[in-house]
C-alpha cells in the first residue's frame, strides 16, 4: 500500500493483506498508547490521518 506518494492514485483499492496489516499495526497502536475502547474513534482517526502523512508501505511484524 503505497499511501501519500505522486503515484498513489485517489481510489486505489487495498489487498486483504493491507488492511489486516492496517489493522494489527492499529491494534498495536492503542496496545502501546494505552487507549481505551471509548476512545478507539478519535484514535483511529488519528492513527489513519499520521499513516497517510508518513506515506510509509504497512507491513506485518
Amino acid at each position: 500500500m503505497d499511501v501519500g506518494t505522486k503515484d498513489h492514485k485517489r481510489n486505489q483499492r487495498l489487498s486483504i493483506f493491507d488492511l489486516e496489516a492496517l489493522r494489527e499495526a492499529f491494534r498495536q497502536s492503542v496496545r502501546e498508547n494505552d487507549v481505551t475502547e471509548a476512545e478507539w474513534a478519535r484514535h483511529a482517526e488519528h492513527f489513519v490521518k499520521s499513516t497517510l502523512q508518513k506515506g510509509s508501505r504497512l507491513t506485518r511484524t
